[in-house]
């Protein structure tokens, strides 16, 4: 959310009854280490960017934000050998920033000589996600022309949706006039690019980070529930606790998990039902976040189903929970 309060007070949008209608909490304007619902960061740029009549407000966003956004990821990348090595890395550790965001390198794709840097979004397809889609490509672009100290040479940029803004405010941001109705968000490069050699690499610094990535979100010998588990853990509102986005996510066909699932004698729905029933206690015992917005947080559709959730669990109500405890 980096940049975003700033221009909606440019724009004369007040940033905090939109956020508290969307049940993000405050808090993400000032932590930015706090987790917030893709789906309702989606939502909220949709809405700004119309009331504001703002249609290139992805655009702006990515102009106001450095790579810096990216934490650890950001270190592993600028000290990579190469800008390959950089995408690489930035394609399998993304999901540490937002597991419902991915990075793809497509090597002689679509023609020899050329590789696509395609951008995904894991959020329904029901849910209109234009400028979010521009700002995350426009953040690519930026942040793979930052490491290489060279504006990305794209041979073509597509989006998915119809054209939002001016022809001109594309070019500025992407070097080039942008394809829309494609299949993919991508920018197209030539692949000798990404053979470039970074003159900040340090493979000491490198390693580093890769290892703290490794040892933070992609622990070694893990079990599929365990790996289930920890998707859970960090995106239960972004993925609603879906079995089909959770499998996705880990490169799974979703009954490839659940075979794999029944090996272990596990089940989805009961890996699910632990997972939110562990939040539920941290967020109603250790927090004042509103009772709807935890069912939010929660994949839970509204705070009707929480209060059953929580007799069920706990055998008394969510606000009797907070009250007095759990158990």
């Amino acid at each position: 959310m980096r940049g975003l309060a700033d221009e909606m007070r440019e724009l004369g949008v007040p940033i905090e009854p939109l956020m508290a209608q969307l049940q993000i909490p405050l808090a993400a304007l000032t932590e930015e280490e706090l987790r917030i619902s893709l789906q309702a960061y989606v939502q909220l740029l949709e809405i700004v960017s119309q009331r504001a009549n703002c249609p290139d407000l992805g655009l702006r966003l990515a102009a106001r934000q450095d790579i810096t956004i990216l934490g650890p990821l950001a270190i592993a990348m600028q000290h990579a050998e190469t800008v390959g090595d950089a995408l690489a890395v930035c394609a399998r550790y993304l999901h540490t920033h937002s597991p419902g965001i991915r990075v793809s390198v497509h090597r002689d794709s679509p023609t020899a000589g050329e590789t696509c840097l395609r951008m995904a979004f894991i959020t329904p397809g029901w849910l209109p996600r234009r400028q979010a889609v521009e700002q995350s490509l426009a953040d690519l672009f930026n942040f793979s022309s930052w490491i290489a100290q060279d504006r990305l040479p794209a041979l073509r940029v597509s989006l998915p949706h119809a054209q939002l803004a001016a022809t001109p405010r594309y070019v500025e941001t992407f070097g080039r006039p942008a394809e829309f109705m494609a299949p993919h968000a991508e920018i197209v490069v030539p692949s000798e690019f990404l053979d470039r050699g970074l003159t900040q690499a340090s493979a000491a610094l490198h390693q580093m980070s890769l290892d703290y990535l490794q040892l933070a979100f992609l622990p070694g010998e893990q079990t599929v529930g365990e790996r289930v588990e920890e998707v859970l853990r960090r995106a239960l509102a972004s993925t609603r606790g879906r079995r089909d986005i959770v499998a996705k996510l880990l490169d799974l066909h979703p009954r490839t998990l659940q075979r794999r699932l029944a090996a272990e004698g596990l089940r989805y729905q009961t890996i699910l039902d632990t997972a939110r029933r562990e939040q539920a206690i941290h967020w109603l015992t250790e927090s004042e976040v509103p009772l709807s917005q935890i069912a939010g947080m929660l994949g839970l559709a509204d705070q009707a189903v929480l209060t059953r959730n929580c007799q069920r669990w706990f055998g008394r109500s969510p606000a009797r929970v907070r009250a007095i405890g759990p158990y």
